[in-house]
């Protein structure tokens, strides 16, 4: 039996837990971490010691105890508290797949076993290979690509490196890699990200094979006329034709290896999508597929690929997980509209695509369409106005014969749906339409509920609407003619996210984003990659910084921090340099999308109560102080100091301009200037809690109607609940009426929508976003109080909160040291509060009386109410 053991290992802040493939580093020296279980109360590790592998999945078939003959580097016991190790050894080879092994030893003397995962090198030399296309391009149509190659032997091991831009689908020997929407989406003319697959030598097989590949405009075609428009003074850089590179390396028994690159000797051609778009949806002609194009010999009527210029200007491994089916929703209920038309009700609003089993027996021609929507209108049809020119239209065309799929599923195209209407199926069953949910594959296991159903609900559908809109980008949302990584939003949005997936990957991909968008004077768009919007963006987009912060604390990546400070330098030293006595000359969004009574108009939706200026300029102090413990983290104390004291003068520049001492009112009192500022924690001490005072009973006069935006509504919760008003912020979250979270269940929403309005008109109608989803923050921090306070995860604060309408809270938060949880509960004249706090790992726990301050283990306090 174990006393102690790995429970998961992490490479780059990343888990490594590749399900579709292996995770890809695009480090020569990726660093490794692990948490750990363990029995023991106050337990931390000693040392520790990490061993990599060549794997050789022929000659062992399986990861534990691996052989001493495939160890490629060894660190020996290293006497470490730290569960973190950098790989210091010789080059990792290329495309094969790799092992790392993690061992530990507590402070009590037991050794746990060696735990392994997999990984692979995605690092190569694409130089070999050429970029094709189609001598003519077509616009919305896929071009499926192929080459025949015929093996003397049996590869034993095979590695394919490929990008087809926008989406590709890869297939050997006609089986498809279960992923979709790959390769990850980028500026592509600054970046493309090539995928890696490895564990393919299987579907080779000596003799006559095909490697195929369709790929798809994605995000390299225009999907509607409002991006003809040029914002921010440019084109969108990444628009352009399909194109595919890709390089297939084999290797044989005896050590040799043959590869296999684009070039102009493959293949090309089209197949049965006729036409597809991301927003628009995909028309699949079974009379014009060929089942055997991607199969050894196929394609007979394809012609020579041809080779064009790069597209980029830097090709990359794609580190960041792919999107993949996870879960999938039955139908609900059936309603037929009218004869041959029904409504499905799949009970979730999504971002996925619809799977149907398609009837035997259709005639040529016969044409089956599925529309998609996440509302309804009074007749019971879809209600898709607020999707504007998305049209989310899914269509086959039966060819009548051998042809026709069984089983048909889009493969370049998503929606964002709750209903489905069928036209063309005749007498549907509830068996024969299936809801597939796609998103980028870094949910963790995390959860909360609470003794409010309400609330708990409300949780759900955050996490529903946080997985809508992850699709290698975080997007603002999953269905309307929109669907960007708008920077504004993500600002409170990123401080949500660690909480529920695994960021490890993903913000610095976001980072990387943003900063392939950034000009020499530092600036960058709103949208990243920069589709639309304006230029320079808002300047509340500290999301940028955000992001690089969340992913040091959440995940201990302090290269992130180290490559990126220079990029999160030139966004503040530009917004100083639009600034006029330290005040920020301009604003766009601000504290956007509040209740309509509480915005310019029903339609307008900036504040009509907060001045925008007054925000840009508060994110601008937040950027210097941030700076400032960044530099710290750094050792650079000059730079620490630097931004400390600009800060202090754009403080001071906040208060001579905006503070009335007298009322403690800042910028007018509304509730997001009094939460702003008490968040930025840029009062004179004394008088905080007065103005905490202020924004309650401006709240409490308003009978709750609160008139905070996408940003300082959960500035607003937090700081009612730190300045002793957290029955007031449990009042907001548990209200049913307009404007609230419970207004919008009450209305049948399972996500998180954009306005608090019922809206009927096509405008900011989304019911499926992400920035109000940000309350999720405050359900685990707040609450239930879990806060991670150092690096890595490796101290936390533990205080919960305890509203009087409430019974009982418990959350558990899946960390990169491991699970911490929290559960309380008031019953009996009593509370009790349950703490679980993970292996190498601190806590300080706030309880009535003192703060505790413990190592690991679990722990039970009980107080007298």
């Amino acid at each position: 039996m174990e006393n102690i053991k790995i429970s998961q290992i992490y490479m780059d802040g990343g888990k490594l837990a590749g399900v579709a493939r292996p995770n890809a580093t695009a480090s020569h020296n990726p660093t490794f971490s692990w948490s750990v279980l363990s029995d023991a109360f106050d337990n931390r590790q000693l040392a520790c010691r990490v061993r990599l592998y060549a794997y050789d999945p022929v000659a062992y078939g399986i990861v534990d105890d691996m052989p001493e003959d495939t160890l490629l580097w060894d660190s020996g016991w290293v006497e470490t508290e730290k569960q973190r190790m950098k790989y210091s050894g010789k080059p990792l080879p290329e495309g094969k797949m790799l092992v790392v092994g993690v061992r530990v030893r507590d402070v009590f003397g037991n050794e746990s076993r060696e735990a392994s995962e997999y990984f692979v090198n995605g690092l190569t030399d694409m130089s070999c290979a050429s970029w094709i296309t189609h001598p003519s391009v077509k616009k919305r149509v896929p071009t499926c690509f192929r080459k025949d190659f015929e093996l003397a032997k049996q590869p034993v091991d095979a590695c394919l490196y490929v990008a087809g831009i926008g989406y590709h689908d890869v297939m050997l020997n006609g089986t498809r890699a279960d992923v979709f929407l790959d390769p990850a989406h980028t500026n592509y003319k600054k970046q493309v990200q090539y995928a890696v697959f490895t564990e393919i030598a299987g579907f080779i097989k000596k003799g006559e094979n095909a490697l195929a590949v369709e790929v798809a405009d994605g995000w390299r075609y225009n999907n509607t006329k409002i991006f003809d428009t040029v914002f921010a003074g440019r084109p969108v850089e990444f628009f352009g034709d399909t194109a595919l590179i890709a390089k297939l390396v084999l290797t044989f028994a005896d050590g040799s290896t043959q590869t296999i690159v684009t070039d102009d000797s493959w293949l090309c051609g089209h197949d049965a999508i006729t036409d597809v778009s991301i927003f628009d949806g995909e028309t699949f002609d079974a009379r014009l597929h060929d089942p055997a194009w991607m199969l050894p010999g196929g394609g007979k009527d394809f012609v020579q690929a041809v080779v064009t210029p790069s597209p980029t200007e830097k090709l990359v491994p794609m580190t960041v997980e792919p999107i993949m089916v996870q879960e999938i929703y039955e139908p609900q209920s059936m309603f037929m509209l009218r004869p041959g038309t029904y409504i499905i009700d799949f009970g979730q609003n999504i971002a996925g695509v619809p799977g149907l089993v398609l009837p035997k027996g259709m005639q040529a021609g016969h044409t089956i369409t599925m529309r998609m929507g996440e509302m309804l209108d009074e007749d019971g049809g879809l209600y898709n106005l607020p999707l504007r020119d998305a049209a989310q239209t899914d269509t086959y065309i039966a060819s009548g014969d051998e042809r026709d799929l069984e089983v048909w599923q889009p493969k370049f195209t998503y929606h964002g749906f709750r209903y489905v209407e069928l036209t063309g199926y005749p007498c549907p069953e509830r068996d024969d339409i299936t809801a597939y949910a796609l998103y980028t594959d870094i949910a963790k296991d995390s959860d909360f509920v609470c003794g409010s159903a309400l609330v708990s609900k409300l949780h759900k559908n955050a996490v529903q609407t946080e997985r809508s809109n992850i699709h290698s980008i975080l997007t603002d949302c999953p269905q309307r003619d929109e669907r960007m990584g708008w920077m504004n939003d993500a600002t409170v949005r990123f401080t949500a996210t660690p909480y529920n997936f695994d960021i490890g990957r993903i913000f610095p991909k976001v980072i990387g984003d943003i900063h392939a968008e950034q000009r020499e004077d530092g600036a960058f768009t709103c949208c990243a990659p920069f589709l639309f919007g304006q230029y320079p963006a808002d300047p509340v987009c500290s999301s940028f910084l955000v992001a690089g912060e969340q992913t040091h604390l959440f995940c201990d990546n302090i290269e992130l921090i180290k490559q990126a400070y220079p990029w999160f330098e030139a966004w503040e030293r530009s917004l100083l340099s639009r600034s006029d006595d330290y005040i920020v000359n301009y604003t766009y969004y601000g504290d956007w999308a509040g209740p309509a009574y509480a915005c310019r108009s029903f339609e307008d939706a900036n504040s009509a109560v907060t001045d925008g200026r007054f925000m840009s300029t508060g994110f601008s102090y937040y950027n210097c102080v941030a700076l400032a413990r960044m530099a710290k983290v750094l050792g650079n104390a000059d730079k620490q100091a630097e931004y400390k004291e600009l800060a202090d003068k754009i403080k001071t520049a906040m208060l001579n301009k905006w503070w009335d001492a007298e009322t403690a009112r800042m910028a007018g009192g509304s509730q997001a200037s009094q939460a702003f500022s008490l968040w930025l924690g840029i009062l004179p001490e004394a008088d905080c809690q007065r103005a905490a005072d202020v924004m309650v009973n401006d709240l409490r006069e308003r009978h709750y109607k609160f008139t905070t935006g996408n940003l300082c509504t959960l500035y607003m919760l937090e700081m009612l609940a730190k300045y002793g008003y957290v029955d007031d912020a449990w009042e907001i979250l548990i209200s049913e009426e307009y404007p609230s979270y419970g207004y919008m269940i009450q209305n049948e929403a399972t996500t998180v929508w954009e306005r608090f309005e019922l809206k009927k008109e096509d405008g900011m109608n989304s019911h499926n976003h992400p920035m109000y989803a940000s309350v999720d923050k405050w359900l685990y921090s707040t609450l239930c109080g879990i806060k991670p306070t150092a690096p890595g995860c490796a101290e936390f604060e533990i205080a919960p909160h305890y509203p009087s309408k409430l019974l009982s809270a418990q959350a558990h938060v899946d960390t990169i040291k491991g699970q911490v949880s929290v559960r309380w509960v008031r019953r009996f004249g009593h509370i009790a509060l349950y703490v679980t706090v993970p292996f190498g790992t601190t806590a300080k726990i706030r309880l009535p009386d003192r703060i505790e301050t413990v190592g690991s283990g679990s722990y039970t306090y009980q107080w007298d109410i």
